[in-house]
């Protein structure tokens, strides 16, 4: 394990590098990506940053460079960097999300700082669930791209569930998968969530006519609310559990009044 003091980590994803900056480690980033994606990695780039820990993925090809491709280009630093890691974080889970935020705690050395912050978050978590456990539960579809419609998966169903919301179609951990309007509408949702991968509330409004569309199948039975899906859906990190209390903000607004603001989420009308 590299020592704190030696540590040169390279984040690939934007996930990791807010789980590196969450426990106080960004100034050891000799690379991190927080806004752009990752679609290549070159060997002599790689070379000069020297990383003796490489944070990456595998679980989405689309989203970032995946690890079978990081770790060909690392094998020409592997052979003058002996302690170099790479370290894929495959979360399927707002659990494993937590457990990732703790793998890079110990493979940095700062196990105690990862603890804190997972301890903070499951707290934060808990009070969402324990108020809302006996209200009744909005039935809510997440729609994570619009053309080919997607319904999101994964960890995003659980994120329903703890904000007091039945999840519709998508099971917790399955893939998000593609679907048809018709589908949509017959499952019948109270609120549709729209919240694009990669899309801030800006950039989803850019949409509108695809989000009129599904809304004008809906008709006036359910409420459309745009969130920004790429800070707080979508991106596997720490911010995964302001998403949960976003959720809960629009399934339960008598139970929590807002706090976050029209960037984060908005009714669409």
């Amino acid at each position: 394990m590299a020592g704190e003091k030696t540590l040169r980590i390279l984040s690939l994803l934007p996930a990791a590098t807010e789980i590196v900056y969450s426990l106080g480690l960004e100034k050891y980033l000799v690379g991190g990506y927080s806004g752009r994606r990752v679609f290549h990695i070159k060997e002599g780039l790689l070379r000069k940053l020297r990383p003796n820990l490489i944070l990456t993925q595998d679980l989405c090809e689309v989203c970032a460079v995946g690890f079978n491709q990081v770790k060909k280009a690392a094998r020409a630093l592997k052979s003058s960097n002996q302690e170099l890691r790479i370290i894929s974080l495959e979360p399927q889970s707002v659990e494993d999300i937590l457990q990732n935020i703790l793998t890079v705690g110990k493979a940095t050395g700062s196990r105690q700082q990862a603890q804190k912050v997972v301890i903070n978050l499951k707290k934060r978590i808990e009070n969402c669930k324990l108020q809302v456990e006996n209200f009744t539960k909005p039935k809510v579809c997440v729609v994570e791209w619009l053309d080919p419609l997607m319904i999101a998966g994964h960890w995003v169903p659980e994120m329903v569930g703890l904000a007091g919301g039945e999840n519709l179609i998508a099971k917790p951990g399955q893939k998000s998968k593609i679907l048809t309007l018709h589908q949509i509408v017959a499952s019948k949702p109270d609120i549709l969530i729209i919240s694009p991968c990669a899309f801030d509330i800006d950039r989803t409004i850019i949409e509108k006519e695809l989000i009129s569309k599904i809304g004008n199948a809906l008709g006036e039975a359910a409420r459309i609310v745009i969130v920004d899906g790429n800070s707080y859906m979508t991106r596997p990190g720490p911010r995964i559990v302001d998403g949960i209390e976003i959720l809960a903000e629009i399934l339960h607004p008598d139970i929590f009044p807002r706090k976050y603001t029209k960037k984060d989420w908005v009714e669409f009308k």
